[in-house]
């Protein structure tokens, strides 16, 4: 069963294009948002002259692909200013931080987070992962694992409220995720699609097939370029998805798997044979 959270913003410039302070009620845990042009007015912060995991994000415009770094540093402020230097490091223009209020966080317990926020980024690869190496993982005793552990999922908690989905899987979008949120494509060509709704938009499901077909005049332009941009990438393997993909709507989705322009309200059904736009209107 889950809860209701309480967080707290401050807006430290008074304005949300500027820097961010995100808490979660009954945690040590604190959370800076931090524009990269932004940096020096963070200098007279004393607490950022600590230990703390930190992610860069930025944006790669010609692979429309979101990136992130993910580090550790005994020092948040001097580390950010490194990065702010190192010029192979231009392409981020925000980082968030993550500190504890009790200085809780040692070296150890920053390459810990380091690397399980790492291993969280990679598997859930909505983010391209700017590390050149495999962040170190180092040895904590088990109730420090424990606790680092509870760290990570009150992070993930605030990391979207900050801007970027990096650790939440496509198909988090809906709490409770089950078989009875499944929407079906089928047809007599081979075609064979499991779909859901989410916050996000629209997943569909690792092991669906998708037609081998396009039907050219009448399927969009940006849903042939999506399809071929996602066969280049791997994620879609001889017209099976190899991983769950996120999707703007069900139309797109839906035009995805059949290769010709549908609505997909009316395509996608339930186990009961409903189509998703009937399930809609009973809401």
């Amino acid at each position: 069963m889950k809860f209701g959270k309480n967080i707290k913003l401050y807006l430290l410039d008074g304005d949300a294009n500027g820097r961010w302070i995100c808490e979660l009620s009954n945690w040590t845990g604190k959370a800076y948002k931090i524009p990269r042009n932004y940096y020096k007015e963070c200098q007279e912060r004393k607490e950022l002259i600590t230990s703390g995991v930190y992610f860069l994000f930025g944006y790669n415009e010609e692979e429309s692909t979101n990136l992130i770094y993910i580090g550790e540093t005994e020092n948040i402020l001097e580390r950010l200013k490194q990065h702010i230097n190192d010029s192979s490091k231009e392409y981020w223009n925000e980082a968030v931080v993550f500190i504890s209020k009790d200085d809780y966080l040692n070296k150890a317990h920053i390459k810990y987070l380091e690397n399980r926020f790492y291993e969280i980024a990679k598997c859930v690869n909505r983010y391209k992962v700017m590390n050149d190496k495999v962040p170190t993982r180092s040895n904590v005793s088990e109730a420090e694992q424990a606790e680092l552990e509870e760290f990570i999922y009150n992070a993930k908690i605030l990391v979207p409220i900050l801007g970027h989905k990096v650790f939440d899987s496509v198909s988090e979008g809906k709490a409770d995720n089950n078989e009875k949120d499944y929407l079906y494509i089928n047809n007599n060509k081979g075609v064979s699609a499991i779909g859901m709704v989410t916050s996000d938009g629209f997943v569909v499901l690792k092991g669906s097939k998708i037609s081998d077909r396009v039907s050219k005049n009448s399927l969009r332009d940006g849903v042939i370029n999506l399809r071929n941009k996602h066969i280049t990438d791997g994620k879609v393997k001889e017209y099976i998805f190899v991983e769950d993909i996120l999707f703007s709507s069900s139309s797109t989705a839906a035009e995805f798997i059949l290769g010709n322009s549908v609505s997909g309200p009316k395509t996608w059904k339930n186990k009961d044979n409903k189509t998703l736009k009937e399930i809609e209107s009973e809401i």
